[in-house]
């Protein structure tokens, strides 16, 4: 019987009993990668151009240390390819194809920032490398002259005889110190960059929180499943400033992010500072009721922290305390988010609207 494909356009149930057929005779596992390069011949569909994707998918995703995102679409299209029968019909090509498109895309831009970021390391680094060195020698050259100028003075006479070379190393300790107060200053400035290279570029440098780029990085490893936004925020944090100063302010806005840190620690969680006193929390795969628990936690914490307050007993200064507002459902998909956010706003608008160091929530489900 002939196997080759045919001009006309079979059955899907038809073609799915020809690839079999084929596997068999070809003595192939029914593998979703031999199924859907057979049923190809047969279908026309463009099952070779998906599973091409599919290997530039895995070749650059060597490239990534890690990307829970990614994996989640792996996982989704492993459940396509069992359904490879279907590529012809209900638009599962189409979704394959888009997945694998927005997959690419997304990680083709991210490896390109991890090869520019390791660069810039590399870079650094042999500077770095580079400052030692020349620290090194100049201490070895340093050396032997002191030590020469320590053998003539061993040997002298007289004070006559001495004061040229004691002015002498008494120069060269001069010209030394310089040196090492340059190299001190190149080396930081070094250390500046590499810092900023590797960590800055996600963080906020003064709690050490994600910052909004950080966190939307991480914010694909929570699609497709239950999460919780948490959005606070200080409560009269502005008086706080104006009577005690942006470095008295500073100071509280790290002691909270501490605070939130060590109580979160090992909780899934997203931890980000959104912007002045604003943070927010994603916690995936939770319930609105445990995090509403977590937040009443978080928010006493806080107050009994007496972030801010003054040794002066006449101070009007009570405390810090914060609002906190949740939002909970499931994220289909990133651009969701902006849904989740907007509805922890409106919570947090509540709890300010209602007296403040509180928290108020709201679920997808009952939004309007």
């Amino acid at each position: 019987m002939d196997s080759s494909p045919s001009t006309d356009d079979p059955h899907p149930g038809e073609i799915a009993r020809l690839t079999l057929q084929d596997l068999a005779r070809e003595k192939k596992a029914p593998t979703p990668l031999n199924y859907a390069r057979t049923y190809a011949r047969y279908s026309g569909s463009n099952t070779d151009v998906v599973l091409h994707k599919i290997f530039d998918l895995l070749e650059v995703c060597t490239q990534l240390e890690e990307d829970e995102w990614t994996g989640k679409q792996v996982e989704e299209l492993r459940g396509y390819l069992s359904q490879t029968a279907l590529l012809t019909e209900n638009g599962v090509s189409g979704t394959m194809d888009r997945i694998l498109e927005e997959t690419l895309a997304r990680n083709k831009s991210f490896s390109q920032e991890i090869h520019h970021r390791k660069v810039e390391v590399n870079q650094t680094v042999s500077h770095l490398n580079e400052i030692i060195g020349e620290a090194h020698l100049l201490i070895n050259q340093t050396s032997m002259r002191l030590e020469r100028s320590l053998d003539r003075f061993n040997v002298v006479k007289s004070l006559d005889e001495a004061r040229p070379i004691f002015l002498e190393i008494i120069d060269q300790s001069k010209s030394l110190l310089v040196r090492f107060r340059a190299i001190g200053e190149e080396f930081q400035e070094a250390h500046r960059r590499l810092m900023s290279s590797t960590i800055e570029a996600n963080l906020d440098p003064l709690t050490g929180a994600l910052n909004r780029r950080g966190f939307q990085k991480r914010l694909g490893s929570s699609v497709g499943v239950e999460v919780v936004v948490m959005i606070f925020d200080l409560d009269h944090f502005k008086e706080l400033n104006d009577r005690q100063g942006h470095h008295q302010g500073d100071l509280v806005l790290k002691r909270v992010a501490t605070l939130v840190t060590g109580f979160l620690g090992d909780t899934p969680s997203i931890f980000s500072r959104w912007g002045g006193d604003e943070f927010l929390v994603l916690f995936p795969r939770k319930s609105l009721e445990e995090i509403v628990s977590v937040a009443e936690e978080i928010r006493c914490r806080v107050e009994q922290a007496r972030l801010g307050v003054r040794p002066d007993p006449a101070s009007p200064d009570r405390g810090m305390t914060i609002s906190i507002g949740i939002s909970a459902g499931r994220m289909a998909n990133e651009h969701l988010f902006d849904r989740f956010y907007n509805l922890a706003d409106q919570a947090l608008y509540l709890a300010k609207k209602e007296g403040r160091n509180r928290t108020r929530a709201i679920h997808l489900d009952d939004a309007p």
